[in-house]
């Protein structure tokens, strides 16, 4: 569908289970279909220059400049967590 509607190649990767070294989660599966669904809806409606994310929850679409320029927050807390518990 990507390479019929923009004229580029395109290839699925999944990274996240892959870094991790484990399968996916039924958790990974779920948002993974969400945010492709999500990113298929806005090549459907010519909608360009979005990021899919997930913000509070809630799969979202957000201007690629505004995402870029959005402070990165680092989680202590979660980290700590990830460390402790071998992530």
């Amino acid at each position: 569908y990507v390479e019929q509607r923009l004229g580029i190649e395109a290839r699925a990767t999944v990274l996240g289970h892959v870094q991790r070294g484990g399968s996916p989660t039924l958790r990974d599966r779920v948002v993974a279909s969400q945010m492709g669904f999500k990113a298929v809806e806005l090549l459907e409606q010519n909608i360009g220059n979005r990021v899919v994310a997930m913000q509070g929850g809630k799969i979202v679409d957000l201007d690629i400049n505004e995402a870029l320029d959005m402070p990165r927050v680092f989680d202590e807390e979660l980290y700590k967590i990830a460390m402790t518990i071998s992530i």
